[in-house]
């Protein structure tokens, strides 16, 4: 890893934020003492080592991560033009100029292709959209992405399982007998903390939630109508009274 003055600086910061972490003082205080957002403090009060933080900046995603994958499959099929693929890109929501494809494409034009297509960027969102998508409808290169993940780390593995199972009960409204009871048991059993605070929460709440599997009923028109009051309101404050302010909501479609 190259170490510049910026880095120096990480761990020196990084060392201090930890001392004053052992001798007791609050994450605020730390903050308002070293002229740091909370943010930041956080980041580094949670990396046990400053290795971690400095590997996550050189791997900070970028406007090109959603595109790599698309870039290295044109340059396979003979499209080594960086203005034509930016163009191509841009169509497909890319925001960045070519410069940035260009940077992207170098190592491909220096003979260092990679032997395998690039998997896309890690996010939280993506691993999320991942987990709670059918496992159908995922490609090769996310299902394979899911799959790396989860071997790396044995206790996401098990929380996308269960999240599967949830979501299966959810978008098919399966009520089979005790498959709630069984999923929040077996989450209470060996579910990670934030797994397990939201089945404690959902077994509090178990007779909606089976109500919500069980009927057709919903409170989606009630909800916007809620919404459709609290615009109506948010557009009219501080310009009128109750009374016109009522009219509009009663004759407003």
């Amino acid at each position: 890893m190259v170490h510049g003055p910026r880095h120096q600086d990480s761990r020196e910061r990084h060392q201090q934020i930890h001392e004053r972490i052992e001798r007791g003082d609050s994450l605020h205080a730390i903050a308002r003492d070293l002229q740091l957002s909370r943010g930041t403090v956080n980041r580094f009060a949670h990396a046990a080592e400053v290795d971690e933080l400095l590997l996550a900046a050189i791997h900070r995603p970028t406007l090109i991560d959603d595109y790599r994958l698309y870039l290295h499959h044109r340059w396979m099929e003979g499209c080594t033009n960086a203005s034509v693929l930016t163009r191509e890109t841009q169509r497909l929501g890319y925001r960045g100029d070519v410069n940035t494809v260009r940077r992207h494409l170098k190592p491909y034009r220096n003979s260092a292709i990679p032997a395998t297509a690039p998997l896309p960027h890690l996010t939280v969102r993506r691993g999320t959209d991942w987990t709670m998508r059918r496992p159908k409808h995922l490609t090769d290169v996310e299902r394979k992405g899911l799959d790396e993940l989860c071997e790396r780390n044995p206790a996401l593995a098990t929380t996308v399982e269960y999240a599967r199972r949830l979501a299966l009960m959810v978008r098919d409204r399966r009520s089979e007998h005790l498959a709630l009871d069984v999923w929040i048991a077996d989450v209470r059993l060996d579910g990670q903390r934030e797994l397990r605070t939201r089945a404690n929460g959902m077994r509090r709440d178990r007779t909606a939630i089976q109500a919500a599997l069980t009927t057709t009923y919903t409170s989606g028109a009630v909800k916007g109508n809620v919404t459709r009051i609290k615009l109506l309101k948010r557009q009219m404050y501080g310009r009128a009274n109750f009374d016109l302010m009522r009219r509009r909501m009663l004759l407003s479609p």
